[in-house]
């Protein structure tokens, strides 16, 4: 059965029945731990180190072969990003 009519066949509004999940531990809890999860294992796990550090550089490499680019200065292989 649909969660909404479930809420106003109950007795209980909409809005009441989303305070009650919106205010619940358990819920609350939950919604923490999946940010959790995306902010510290997706973005920064994947992007800072699997994309900045692995993908990245060897596009750079690849760029700068195709287009015949030389880093004659070693500060320039100090990319800050």
């Amino acid at each position: 059965m649909n969660p909404l009519m479930e809420a106003s066949t109950a007795g209980i509004s909409v809005w009441q029945d989303a305070w009650n999940v919106f205010t619940d531990p358990g819920h609350i809890i939950a919604e923490l731990s999946w940010t959790i999860i995306q902010d510290v294992i997706l973005v920064w796990l994947l992007y800072g180190t699997v994309w900045k550090k692995v993908i990245l550089p060897r596009l750079h490499e690849k760029f700068d072969k195709e287009h015949l680019i030389t880093h004659d200065d070693h500060e320039d292989d100090q990319h800050h990003i």
